[in-house]
């Protein structure tokens, strides 16, 4: 396998964190639900709605990507990096 473009949190770092395959991957489901759920479904929601989802997508549906990409946007809720009401 070649050389794997990452994400990193700190520009200085040498730890990769995110193959960017990955980061793709979580773009496409935020788009998916973008058309999924026009209305609403999003930031607009509290941190335990997202995290009650991807409960859901690994119990019963087993979409890792899914529950992945419900629990990134309960950490951003959480921790302030978007505001619940934000889109």
């Amino acid at each position: 396998m070649g050389m794997q473009k990452t994400i990193k949190i700190d520009v200085n770092s040498t730890t990769k964190l995110w193959p960017y395959e990955v980061v793709q991957v979580i773009e496409d489901v935020m788009q998916e639900g973008e058309v999924k759920h026009p209305d609403g479904d999003g930031w607009e929601v509290g941190s335990q709605y997202h995290i009650s989802r991807a409960v859901k997508h690994l119990t019963i549906d087993k979409d890792i990507a899914h529950a992945f990409t419900r629990l990134m946007m309960a950490v951003a809720i959480e921790r302030g990096y978007v505001e619940e009401g934000d889109e």
